[in-house]
């Protein structure tokens, strides 16, 4: 043993020092292996507890209510249109492609060129695209098309990108409408039927209920349904996203009917419109100033799991004119008034109630002043640092279609370049965590 360690002792130093590097270069070439198979292994794992956060066993659907019902109509459901039948798509458990998942809704019947391009530009990072296609006929619980709906194109063009379509069924145009709908559990039934024959037949992925603004007492029958068409989709394995007010507290604001914790049981997307701060209808002011977004996630949080919510992303702006209600204006828009008029952009960092990360600026128009209001990439990189915080399941952006082009630059950068997905893998095996 001795002579051995003589003899290497004896050995030109380069020649030794080299060989310990050979070494060293092995061994770390083999932990670097091991590395890649362990998080392998661990991001199936995580793949396989989230498939099973997200799609529990199905609830069943509650027993009919005492809410006074009105007269059901004899409205047959009719068959959908004949179409080829669809490839079977099997619920796409390994999305998020990130670690977080990049949720867009898409608009067909207006901007829908510039929307189109933006799809096709980033459908490679989008995980979820949800056309707004629907609205519905209350008297009978069909569903009544915009332009651009039942897109096979777009639907063949997603699904070839692992993009899933989770159409929108809204009620934006006259929110009250749908309440006799909701009312009568038979109309309800018919309503769900008529959405469950739309998905079967287009080959959606799910759907995405946007229903807004109703009164706080159409809580029960609101829940009533999202429950029943909850149970119908999940039977047949497609998904169910919903859209809610943004709020702080149970019974707050414009989101008083909808039970978070609840939607959180029974949906598999819960996208909270963290925008419309300052709206349309009210005084200038930042459309998602981020003291108060972080406010909403963080009650978001507490009541539903963070691995089903979306934080709403606006990519807009508005235009407020003295004693006017807003004009909702797109990115584009916003840059021709500022090349227009040549005002002052300022960013405001912060105010007295905290974090603001939004941009303003005011000129005249026909002797009145004017005052937009609107988010840039700097405003989202803050919000995207919130999602990672908080550990949110992604973002769902309002809209596609002609937006600051630096967004999907801070996307990419922010959720692509450094996916999260492995980092909440190891924190599990980090002391406090």
């Amino acid at each position: 043993m001795e002579s051995g360690v003589r003899r290497i002792s004896v050995l030109p130093r380069p020649l030794l020092i080299a060989s310990y590097l050979g070494l060293f270069a092995l061994w770390a070439l083999l932990v670097g292996d091991t590395l890649t198979l362990w998080q392998e292994r661990q991001v199936l794992i995580e793949r396989r507890k989230l498939a099973a956060a997200l799609y529990p066993t199905p609830i069943p659907p509650p027993p009919p209510t005492a809410t006074p019902t009105i007269a059901p109509t004899s409205t047959p459901v009719p068959t959908p249109t004949v179409l080829p039948t669809p490839t079977p798509r099997p619920i796409a458990v390994v999305h998020p492609k990130t670690g977080r998942t990049i949720a867009a809704w898409l608009p067909t019947s207006f901007d829908a060129e510039d929307a189109r391009a933006s799809f096709e530009a980033n459908k490679d990072i989008l995980d979820e695209v949800s056309p707004f296609w629907y609205m519905a006929n209350v008297s009978d619980g069909t569903l009544i098309p915009e332009a651009g709906a039942r897109d096979a194109a777009l639907v063949a063009a997603a699904h070839e990108a692992d993009v899933l379509v989770i159409p929108t069924i809204h009620n934006v145009l006259d929110p009250e409408e749908i309440l006799p709908m909701l009312q009568d559990p038979e109309r309800r039934r018919q309503h769900i039927a008529h959405i469950m024959a739309e998905v079967r037949a287009y080959n959606y992925d799910g759907i995405d209920m946007d229903y807004e603004t109703l009164p706080a007492s159409s809580r029960g029958v609101y829940s009533a349904f999202m429950q029943e068409l909850s149970a119908a989709l999940h039977a047949e394995q497609k998904l169910l996203t919903v859209a809610v007010h943004a709020k702080t507290e149970d019974f707050g604001g414009w989101g008083a009917f909808q039970d978070w914790k609840l939607l959180g049981e029974i949906c598999d997307r819960v996208r909270i419109m963290t925008y419309d701060y300052s709206w349309r209808g009210g005084g200038p002011g930042p459309i998602a100033p981020l003291s108060w977004v972080a406010s909403v996630a963080e009650y978001g949080r507490s009541v539903v799991p963070a691995e089903k919510l979306q934080l709403g992303i606006p990519f807009y702006g508005y235009n407020w004119g003295e004693d006017e209600d807003a004009l909702p204006q797109t990115w584009t828009e916003i840059q021709e008034l500022i090349a227009q008029h040549q005002p002052d952009v300022n960013f405001r960092a912060r105010d007295y109630t905290g974090p603001i990360e939004e941009s303003f600026f005011n000129y005249q128009h026909r002797g009145k002043k004017r005052t937009v209001w609107f988010a840039d990439y700097r405003s989202l990189s803050a919000k995207l640092e919130l999602v990672e915080q908080l550990d949110f399941s992604g973002i769902a952006i309002w809209r596609l279609g002609n937006e600051d082009p630096k967004n999907w630059t801070a996307v990419r950068e922010e959720l692509v370049q450094r996916p999260s997905l492995i980092q909440r893998v190891v924190n599990t095996y980090l002391p406090d965590h």
